[in-house]
């Protein structure tokens, strides 16, 4: 019974920590090169207890010969991230040039605020080897179109239906009038 209780308290004091996951998403619709990308971080603790001196590092990801940062920064501090919390942190860049561009590996450094033990987390397993093609905006174009072959089509659906319904609804009226009682 000693040993059973003493091998569920071991479970319970390992699950305490605080554990921290990182996350990296490009909020902007398309890549382009000459406009600006946005990019949003999320940092979540799924611990028990406070992550502190959380230190987010990707700079790597935007070297400045290729990327100008207009907003936030690649590298930030966090003093503390309660358990069960997110924190969101965002970057705006402009690519400097039309070409595909390795992403790289997001590193988070944090301690534990009961054990004091620091911990390194990454997305390499995810990042490895994916590149994001930042096109030029005649590119784009190509993409989504900018043809009215679309609207034209909707129109033709979409005419005869209104144009008939009208004519029912004034050949209806005119017949069937009602006429106000005072």
């Amino acid at each position: 019974m000693k040993f059973s209780l003493l091998i569920l308290a071991w479970f319970v004091s390992v699950d305490a920590s605080a554990r921290v996951l990182i996350g990296k998403n490009m909020l902007s619709t398309y890549p382009l090169a000459h406009k600006q990308n946005v990019f949003e971080y999320q940092i979540v603790n799924i611990g028990n207890t406070s992550a502190i001196n959380v230190e987010l590092h990707d700079r790597d990801s935007f070297p400045t010969d290729r990327f100008e940062i207009l907003k936030g920064s690649p590298n930030t501090k966090f003093a503390e991230i309660p358990p069960q919390m997110t924190v969101y942190h965002h970057v705006v860049v402009v690519p400097r040039n039309v070409q595909p561009i390795e992403d790289k590996n997001v590193t988070v450094d944090y301690t534990d605020s009961e054990t004091k033990q620091v911990s390194h987390v990454s997305t390499l397993w995810y990042s490895k080897g994916r590149f994001t093609h930042y096109l030029h905006e005649d590119a784009l174009k190509a993409v989504i179109g900018t043809s009215s072959k679309p609207f034209l089509g909707f129109a033709a659906i979409a005419l005869p239906f209104t144009a008939l319904s009208s004519l029912f609804y004034f050949r209806s009226k005119s017949r069937y009038s009602v006429t106000k009682q005072n």
